[in-house]
């Protein structure tokens, strides 16, 4: 589990997709004397485990369905991707807790200039319209962020200068796609909800 805290950036220094499972090999520029064989990290906000070690470098496999849902699809070597390892019990949250279970990519539509930040504009695909509320919180690229207005098909986020200095959100394009998680919570209200209304049962 992650906080939405990044920890720093990285940038992808292979993808073997001659390889099954295809292996992506990340320079994440830290000390990972203390990382081991099996932990997890969040690459982009995709929970990965480490697979193999050398240096600041992590291996990690890429499966199917990761590849499917995820920008690890179009991936190349060079990328720059934002890290997190996972949380540490005790530690402060600072975030919201993200999972690292990426539902869908979506496209960034506009960058605009604010007083103080930066709004960015994301589609917001129809499936995933009932999960996501002003004010409420989600997961993109792996970074913990508040949804400022939701306008039918799409919605804001706005990022203040330091999120910007310490993520890949620097480097971003109109038309790029991101990693989408929704917010844990939302996810099971509304499921709760919908058994609810299956079952007859009144709340």
């Amino acid at each position: 589990m992650f906080s939405g805290i990044i920890e720093t950036t990285g940038t992808i220094v292979l993808i073997d997709r001659d390889r099954k499972p295809v292996l992506a090999r990340v320079d994440t520029g830290l000390d990972l004397r203390e990382t081991n064989i099996g932990d997890s990290v969040a690459v982009n906000g995709v929970c990965l485990t480490v697979v193999g070690l050398d240096g600041s470098c992590a291996d990690f496999e890429l499966a199917e369905e990761t590849l499917r849902r995820t920008t690890f699809k179009d991936a190349e070597t060079g990328d720059l991707v934002n890290i997190e390892r996972s949380l540490v019990v005790g530690e402060r949250l600072h975030g919201h807790f993200v999972f690292g279970h990426v539902d869908t990519t979506v496209r960034l539509l506009e960058i605009k200039n604010e007083e103080a930040s930066e709004r960015f504009k994301f589609e917001l695909p129809s499936r995933f319209r009932k999960f996501i509320a002003e004010k409420g919180s989600v997961a993109l690229n792996g970074v913990s962020l508040t949804v400022g207005e939701v306008e039918g098909s799409s919605f804001n986020v706005y990022i203040i200068p330091h999120t910007l200095e310490v993520t890949m959100f620097s480097g971003l394009q109109e038309g790029d796609l991101v990693n989408l998680e929704v917010d844990m919570l939302s996810r099971y209200v509304v499921s709760f909800l919908n058994n609810c209304s299956l079952s007859g049962s009144v709340l």
